[in-house]
């Protein structure tokens, strides 16, 4: 269909939609991605979703950037450095650290266009963007609290495999967390800027769902 044969159409045909959409961080909608110890949750984060389908906020889920550079659903590659304390590759972490980093924002920054591509057409297309929603304490989609991953990645090699537990690894982020954008949030602001789309941004806060149980 060409973009002449498709103006009026959205005018003539109506229904339900409420023409308003926000963007959610993926582990919002599904804990199942987030880091070994961090679901706290088996599945949405249900204070954050319903109040949207109670005001029939359309949700769309963004990519779970992590999934997609750092090995899948578990992040294999980054559970090679747990428990390494002692090996070649924690000694190496230090030279590892920025080629990880420059890989991890290669996969982002494509993440990040095809992010500002959808929110553009939503925008093109009369739905409005309400907000995006990242995750704090997230080193890819923290909003205004990332974390040290060069700190982190060390904590996590002197994890023991044998007697290692959530409260572990929670432990980590809530000690390495620092001030900042995540890597991906970082990149899509960036998108973003570059359309010169001014959408709001919101977090929900991981540390404060954490610390009940650590």
């Amino acid at each position: 269909m060409t973009r002449g044969n498709a103006t009026g159409w959205p005018n003539r045909i109506s229904d339900q939609r409420g023409r308003r959409v926000i963007f959610l961080a993926h582990c919002l909608l599904n804990e199942n991605t987030r880091y070994l110890g961090g679901a706290r949750r088996a599945g949405a984060v249900a204070e954050v979703v319903r109040p949207l389908l109670d005001e029939g906020i359309g949700i769309v889920q963004l990519p779970c950037p992590e999934q997609h550079a750092w090995g899948g659903v578990l992040k294999r590659r980054l559970l090679w450095f747990y428990g390494s304390a002692g090996k070649l590759r924690y000694r190496l972490r230090g030279a590892l650290l920025p080629i990880m980093l420059w890989y991890t924002r290669r996969i982002y920054r494509k993440l990040a266009r095809q992010t500002a591509k959808q929110i553009c057409d939503y925008q093109r297309s009369g739905v409005e963007v309400v907000g995006i929603v990242g995750v704090d304490a997230s080193p890819s989609c923290g909003v205004c609290k990332s974390l040290d991953i060069g700190d982190a990645l060390e904590r996590a090699g002197r994890l023991d495999q044998g007697t290692v537990t959530a409260r572990e690894a929670n432990l980590i982020v809530l000690e390495t967390a620092v001030p900042g954008r995540g890597l991906f949030v970082e990149l899509l602001k960036k998108e973003l800027d570059k359309r010169q789309l001014d959408i709001p941004w919101n977090a929900h806060d991981l540390i404060a769902e954490l610390e009940g149980d650590v």
